[in-house]
């Protein structure tokens, strides 16, 4: 599925896809959004939202491994919610910028391989998404889908949180979103 054209004229969120209506095929995710939302402690939000999710041994490896004793490893770890899935042609990871860390390059690759749709918050690894028709949303589409579906009443105060957790949002897409979900 290709997302629609992007459209100054239309709003910041609402020129993508409804959440329900990517392909449910499979969530895979970089560990950027999961480490934000386990920094914050709101990994229920994160699986409420988004039920289950499949990520790369290399993000895994990331987390769970080389991120041992900080926030979200534990969690990550014994998650039965988040699988971990093995590339099967490693082929593309050799063709992505060797600038993307190899946990986003394996999440890319996966979610190429998979057909799934990548959760991940980076620009630069969005636009390479883009470029390979990878359907992706991140860590501000959850935080609205919580919020339509009624799993939280307000979106800034889980915002704030999660940048105080140390999730970067510049202050212009910070006040966008927020006017475009109606709590500017």
């Amino acid at each position: 599925m290709i997302l629609p054209p992007r459209n100054s004229e239309r709003s910041l969120t609402s020129r993508f896809l409804a959440y329900e209506e990517y392909p449910r095929y499979e969530d895979i995710s970089d560990a950027g959004p999961i480490l934000s939302f386990a920094r914050a402690h709101r990994l229920d939000l994160l699986q409420a939202v988004v039920g289950d999710l499949t990520i790369p041994e290399a993000v895994y490896d990331e987390i769970v491994v080389q991120g041992a004793g900080k926030p979200g490893a534990q969690d990550v770890q014994h998650a039965s919610w988040i699988t971990r899935d093995r590339l099967q042609d490693r082929s593309l990871i050799d063709l992505l910028p060797t600038k993307l860390h190899h946990g986003e390059r394996e999440a890319l690759a996966l979610a190429k391989e998979l057909d799934g749709v990548l959760l991940v918050d980076e620009y630069e690894v969005r636009r390479e998404a883009n470029r390979l028709g990878i359907d992706h949303l991140g860590s501000l589409r959850i935080l609205k889908e919580a919020k339509a579906r009624g799993l939280i009443p307000a979106i800034k105060p889980i915002l704030d949180e999660l940048i105080a957790a140390g999730a970067y949002i510049s202050e212009t897409l910070y006040q966008a979103f927020l006017d475009d979900v109606g709590e500017g």
